[in-house]
């Protein structure tokens, strides 16, 4: 999935507001792109079938915008979930009208919670990959028996579409689209300022490794991770290190393990062997094209790094996510 800034460098983001609405299946995502826009800026959009509407308790939400009978070039549509007691039907059944005629338009859809509901009444998750809080699974097993309804994780991706378990998930799942429209680094950076873990994968309950041995205030230090996880595969030395981070390498090589709890170069290796995996799964190279993209020599090298922290062979590994794969293709019977 490549999405790239409209003309202005923006990105286009829409996102529907419903009645009864979860506050953080709102609030989270939209401060994901809130901290992201200091470094890539984005036009959101609110839209929804009312105007405006009480939400939670005395406050109410208005300049809402009507539901548009195009979305343009948005390059992500979000679908918060909704409380049950709270919902109102005919505004319900007005968004999966506007949902099944109009969300395809958009290169990528979104849903938090039970909004992932509103996109299977609205017949959008056939043959796709898709989940929704653990309470709701067997009624969006209903609503969509076509769909491959994944439980025990935090968020899916299939295609451009993306949902999640619940809510402190949109957060997680909005990262992870982050990642692929913009990269590595600028969402490193708003993990940071969020302070959160950096999920990586939603099949994996928590995958926080661009963010392991982060939770110290040495900006030096962070500066030289930030660098190494934007750019693993250059050539790094612990001179080239001290440089990044004004230190004297003996003063480096302390301060960081006393920071993280690993050395600089342990750092390095895994922050390396996460990319190695990532590639091994989303693309067909092979180990040696792998090796070369990560900044390891050669494949015999990157046994060596795999055998040091994970079980098994590289080739173990990419069998199962494949025999995976094709076990979730098999659903689609189902």
């Amino acid at each position: 999935m490549e999405t790239r800034a409209a003309g202005d460098g923006s990105l286009r983001v829409s996102i529907v507001l419903v009645p009864g609405m979860v506050p953080l299946d709102l609030v989270g995502p939209w401060q994901v792109l809130r901290s992201a826009s200091i470094r890539q800026p984005f036009e959101i959009d609110f839209i929804g079938p009312r105007s405006q509407f009480d939400w939670m308790g005395p406050l109410s939400l208005s300049g809402i915008a009507p539901l548009p009978d195009s979305l343009g070039d948005c390059h992500l549509l979000l679908v918060p979930g909704q409380y049950r007691a709270a919902m109102e039907a005919d505004a319900q059944d007005e968004v999966v009208r506007w949902l099944r005629s109009v969300a395809p338009q958009a290169r990528a859809v979104m849903s938090v919670c039970s909004g992932t509901l509103l996109l299977a009444q609205a017949g959008l998750l056939d043959g796709r990959r898709c989940t929704t809080h653990h309470q709701l699974l067997d009624r969006l097993r209903c609503l969509a028996p076509r769909a491959l309804v994944q439980q025990d994780c935090i968020f899916t991706e299939d295609r451009g579409l993306f949902t999640s378990a619940g809510i402190s998930t949109g957060i997680d799942t909005m990262l992870h689209w982050l990642t692929r429209v913009v990269g590595h680094d600028i969402v490193v950076t708003v993990a940071r300022d969020m302070v959160l873990y950096l999920r990586r994968s939603g099949q994996e309950p928590q995958l926080g490794v661009w963010l392991t041995g982060r939770n110290h205030v040495d900006q030096r230090i962070h500066r030289l991770q930030d660098r190494i996880a934007a750019a693993p595969a250059d050539t790094w030395s612990m001179s080239l290190m001290a440089r990044e981070s004004a230190m004297g390498e003996r003063h480096l090589r302390r301060r960081f393990v006393e920071l993280t709890g690993m050395s600089a170069l342990d750092y390095l290796a895994r922050i390396r062997l996460q990319l190695a995996r990532q590639l091994m799964q989303e693309s067909s190279l092979s180990l040696a094209a792998i090796a070369e993209k990560v900044g390891v020599s050669d494949e015999h090298q990157l046994r060596r790094l795999w055998q040091r922290f994970e079980a098994g062979t590289p080739a173990q590994w990419r069998r199962q996510r494949q025999r995976d794969s094709s076990a979730q293709d098999a659903c689609r019977v189902c």
